[in-house]
């Protein structure tokens, strides 16, 4: 099965790089009915509870960007393909001139580094929004299992062995000319998603809104232990969801599952994609 989906807005070439997949127990979603969460917890392999792993690249003009970097071994044997998926798209990691995070979690950046914390992508300048750097280079951790200490210490590791080769941005800043951070709060203080501007096209990535797609656009209340601010992130949640589907712009996010590209469209309270 292939790891790639590709779409082009204008003369950017965008391939959605699935790293993995795997299934989220109930007891990481909040706000499920009783209904989903015995359904999920009946089969662990539900399709409700599906997510995708996913990185992108985006190439034009000898850039090859690539946005976030899955999450290696990190996450079992389902996950750490991105290789594999840059490899589908033609390219070695020491193709990679920019790498940008959406943010720092373990399954967006523990692909940028080995075993051993060493850069992966040895010429590849390394891009995140000063928020979310200087979130995690901060020294307020406690040894929680989520958003604590050891994923601190990840997301500190990466930066460390790209240190001279950091560059922060400003959320809604140009990561390369023609692809835009997007403020995204929330999930992590400075989460992001990015949108890519070519003429009368446009493709927005949505970040970590969605987790399992599945539930969450059937019912935007569903948010997962992930997020920092889970007020703040089911209001972005909410929030982006309307801005798609309101202004039709083609879409996709980093658990996304298929098709990975895609129009929002909105019934009631609920949301669906079609591609």
């Amino acid at each position: 099965m292939s790891r790639i989906s590709q779409t082009s807005v204008g003369n950017f070439k965008v391939t959605a790089l699935r790293d993995g997949e795997l299934s989220l127990p109930s007891e990481v979603l909040m706000n499920l009915s009783d209904e989903q969460s015995q359904r999920i917890k009946a089969d662990e392999n539900s399709n409700l509870a599906t997510s995708n792993v996913n990185a992108y690249l985006i190439q034009i003009e000898g850039k090859n960007l690539l946005i976030d970097s899955g999450c290696r071994d990190l996450f079992g044997p389902t996950c750490g393909f991105l290789k594999e998926a840059l490899k589908e798209a033609g390219l070695e990691p020491n193709d990679i001139t920019d790498i940008f995070f959406t943010h720092l979690h373990p399954d967006h950046v523990a692909g940028a580094i080995d075993a051993e914390g060493s850069a992966v992508f040895k010429n590849a300048s390394f891009k995140v929004t000063d928020v979310e750097y200087n979130f995690w280079t901060s020294d307020t951790f406690t040894d929680s299992e989520v958003n604590g200490n050891d994923w601190a210490g990840l997301a500190r590791t990466a930066l460390s062995a790209y240190k001279d080769r950091t560059e922060t941005i400003s959320l809604g800043k140009d990561i390369i000319p023609g692809v835009t951070s997007v403020s995204i709060p929330g999930h992590t203080p400075g989460h992001s998603g990015f949108r890519v501007d070519d003429g009368s096209e446009t493709l927005i990535q949505m970040g970590d809104i969605l987790h399992v797609p599945n539930l969450q656009l059937e019912n935007p209340s569903i948010s997962t232990v992930f997020d920092v601010d889970s007020e703040a992130a089911l209001k972005s949640r909410k929030d982006i969801l309307d801005m798609v589907s309101t202004d039709r712009l083609l879409c996709t996010s980093g658990h996304m599952i298929q098709p990975k590209f895609g129009y929002v469209e909105k019934s009631g309270g609920s949301f669906r994609i079609a591609g």
